[in-house]
Protein backbone atom coordinates (compact mmCIF):
# COMPACT_ATOMS: atom_id res chain seq x y z
CA UNK A 1 0.00 0.00 0.00
CA UNK A 2 1.43 3.06 -1.33
CA UNK A 3 1.31 5.82 1.58
CA UNK A 4 1.55 9.78 1.30
CA UNK A 5 2.13 12.66 3.85
CA UNK A 6 1.28 15.89 3.25
CA UNK A 7 3.50 18.43 5.82
CA UNK A 8 1.36 20.93 7.05
CA UNK A 9 4.81 22.56 7.93
CA UNK A 10 6.21 22.40 4.27
CA UNK A 11 3.29 24.11 2.80
CA UNK A 12 3.49 27.53 2.49
CA UNK A 13 0.62 28.30 0.13
CA UNK A 14 -2.03 26.38 -1.92
CA UNK A 15 0.64 26.11 -4.92
CA UNK A 16 2.67 23.78 -2.55
CA UNK A 17 -0.06 21.74 -1.88
CA UNK A 18 -1.18 20.81 -5.07
CA UNK A 19 2.24 20.53 -5.84
CA UNK A 20 2.61 17.22 -3.93
CA UNK A 21 -1.06 16.08 -5.13
CA UNK A 22 0.29 16.70 -8.23
CA UNK A 23 3.16 14.58 -7.68
CA UNK A 24 2.05 11.91 -5.67
CA UNK A 25 -1.10 11.08 -7.75
CA UNK A 26 -0.41 12.36 -11.01
CA UNK A 27 -3.25 14.74 -11.61
CA UNK A 28 -3.44 17.88 -13.46
CA UNK A 29 -3.86 21.60 -13.11
CA UNK A 30 -7.67 20.99 -14.43
CA UNK A 31 -8.28 18.57 -11.19
CA UNK A 32 -7.83 21.31 -9.17
CA UNK A 33 -10.36 23.37 -10.79
CA UNK A 34 -13.75 22.68 -8.23
CA UNK A 35 -13.61 20.04 -5.18
CA UNK A 36 -15.99 18.07 -7.67
CA UNK A 37 -13.55 17.83 -10.15
CA UNK A 38 -10.72 17.13 -7.68
CA UNK A 39 -12.97 14.61 -5.76
CA UNK A 40 -13.52 12.96 -9.23
CA UNK A 41 -9.88 12.71 -9.71
CA UNK A 42 -9.14 11.30 -6.66
CA UNK A 43 -11.95 8.13 -6.79
CA UNK A 44 -11.35 7.60 -10.27
CA UNK A 45 -7.42 8.38 -11.05
CA UNK A 46 -5.56 7.51 -7.83
CA UNK A 47 -4.12 4.18 -7.71
CA UNK A 48 -5.40 2.61 -5.02
CA UNK A 49 -4.79 1.22 -2.27
CA UNK A 50 -3.22 4.20 -0.85
CA UNK A 51 -3.20 5.58 2.39
CA UNK A 52 -2.85 9.64 2.78
CA UNK A 53 -1.72 11.26 6.07
CA UNK A 54 -1.96 15.22 6.46
CA UNK A 55 0.65 16.20 8.92
CA UNK A 56 0.89 19.52 11.01
CA UNK A 57 -2.67 19.93 9.62
CA UNK A 58 -3.47 23.40 11.86
CA UNK A 59 -0.09 24.87 10.12
CA UNK A 60 -1.75 24.22 6.94
CA UNK A 61 -5.11 26.03 7.82
CA UNK A 62 -3.06 29.29 9.47
CA UNK A 63 -1.98 29.16 5.55
CA UNK A 64 -4.62 28.07 3.41
CA UNK A 65 -7.57 28.79 5.32
CA UNK A 66 -11.06 27.69 4.40
CA UNK A 67 -9.33 25.44 1.45
CA UNK A 68 -8.03 23.34 3.75
CA UNK A 69 -10.85 22.23 6.07
CA UNK A 70 -12.77 21.99 2.74
CA UNK A 71 -9.87 19.40 0.98
CA UNK A 72 -9.69 18.01 4.62
CA UNK A 73 -13.33 16.86 4.41
CA UNK A 74 -13.10 15.93 0.46
CA UNK A 75 -10.57 13.41 1.64
CA UNK A 76 -12.39 11.98 4.76
CA UNK A 77 -15.48 11.78 1.86
CA UNK A 78 -13.46 9.69 0.31
CA UNK A 79 -12.05 7.77 2.55
CA UNK A 80 -15.98 6.90 4.04
CA UNK A 81 -16.60 6.01 -0.22
CA UNK A 82 -13.83 4.06 -0.82
CA UNK A 83 -12.88 1.87 2.62
CA UNK A 84 -10.26 0.15 2.83
CA UNK A 85 -8.79 1.38 -0.24
CA UNK A 86 -8.32 4.95 0.05
CA UNK A 87 -7.39 5.81 3.83
CA UNK A 88 -7.05 9.43 5.45
CA UNK A 89 -5.97 10.86 8.57
CA UNK A 90 -5.03 13.90 10.13
CA UNK A 91 -3.04 14.92 12.76
CA UNK A 92 -3.05 18.66 14.39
Amino acid sequence: MKKVIIDGQAIRNLEELRAVLQNEFSLHPADFETMDTLWEALVWHVPVPVTLEWIHFNNSRAVLGLYADQLMNLLYEIDEQLEELFRFSVKL
